[in-house]
């Protein structure tokens, strides 16, 4: 199983001015083009499941349904604390599924066949546990699409195996602004350039993790 670390950040690494900004905003002031909507597009067609941050789908409302090349969805694994809006679009995605990932065992989520609740043991970091449960479940392409602390657990787990990192033409410089990767590591990571393309002023940059 690979898992692939897919971004879009700015100069200054930040993945969006707030927290729960949505794609639709960041295209407004053009932290994002339509190369880059559709690169993603893409990444999706070739992966059995999404990797997110409750934040990261509150602000996009739900899942990109985007059939893969095995001719079904993706399945989305939200990391939450404190559960979901029932009220997000997200639930009503019938042909999606959905697995929340949560360390309270009290998490209420509403009941359909494709909704499947996966409480982590007490741990520092649940990465390792949510990864065996994808590999478990015979997932091979994973995309982690972040946020910020959601990426760090990962990539501190030594999880991550590639990076695909869209880097936009603006700072945001704001004191909201949410982080590719929320700090701390206890160690770096460092990565080998494989490929990079340029799209207008985006650069699309593929990189490989050294492990």
């Amino acid at each position: 199983m690979r898992i692939i670390n897919v971004m879009a950040a700015s100069l200054d690494g930040k993945i969006a001015g707030h927290s729960l900004e949505s794609d639709r905003e960041r295209r407004a002031y053009g932290f994002t083009n339509q190369a880059d909507q559709d690169f993603v597009r893409h990444q999706l067609t070739t992966a059995d499941a999404v990797v997110t941050g409750a934040n990261s789908l509150r602000a996009s409302q739900g899942a990109w349904q985007i059939q893969n090349q095995k001719g079904r969805f993706p399945t989305w694994v939200v990391l939450t604390r404190s559960g979901l809006d029932p009220a997000l679009r997200f639930w009503g995605q019938d042909g999606v599924d959905k697995w929340i990932v949560t360390p309270d065992p009290h998490l209420s989520i509403p009941v359909a066949p494709n909704n499947r609740l996966i409480v982590t043991p007490p741990a520092d970091n649940p990465a390792p546990f949510i990864a065996k449960q994808l590999k478990d479940a015979g997932f091979e392409r994973v995309l982690l699409f972040g946020g910020g602390g959601v990426n760090r657990l990962f990539y501190e787990a030594g999880l991550v195996d590639e990076l695909m990192l869209t880097l936009c033409p603006l700072m945001l410089g704001t004191p909201n602004a949410s982080n590719l990767l929320l700090p701390p590591l206890t160690r770096p990571v460092f990565f080998r350039l494989e490929s990079s393309n340029q799209n207008e002023n985006l650069v699309f940059l593929h990189y490989t993790v050294h492990k």
